[in-house]
């Protein structure tokens, strides 16, 4: 299992609304989500009887999980997708999509249901 942090360069980031201190908060912020993140569902496969293992990377989520993909030889890769509408995901793209070209594996997408909201695990 794995959650992939972008790097979103707020180290060289100039702003006249935060300071440098608060972009590292951020960055602690994002950091601690990520791992509460990963714990809640590694608890929940071993509560059903899956074992698992969890990682926590940083960079672009497409690079990342193919590189991944290509270190580990998975049988499959299972993603999640958040379902973006379409004027996002012409100008953003998905990592979904972009893995199911690219991963060198077979590729489950896990797309929620529209009536579907999630409970946000991070903010238990």
């Amino acid at each position: 299992m794995m959650h992939v942090l972008p790097s979103v360069g707020f180290d060289e980031v100039d702003s006249i609304f935060a300071s440098p201190d608060d972009f590292k908060e951020l960055k602690k912020r994002d950091n601690a989500r990520g791992l509460h993140l990963l714990e809640y569902f590694v608890n929940r496969c071993h509560e059903i009887g899956v074992a698992c293992e969890a990682w926590l990377k940083k960079g672009d989520p497409t690079e990342v999980i193919c590189l991944e993909v290509k270190r580990v030889l998975p049988d499959f890769l299972v993603v999640g997708s958040r379902g973006l509408g379409p004027f996002k995901k012409v100008f953003v793209g998905t990592v979904s999509e972009f893995c199911a070209k690219h991963a060198e594996c077979p590729v489950i997408t896990i797309k929620r249901r529209e009536d579907e909201t999630p409970d946000d695990p991070v903010d238990d």
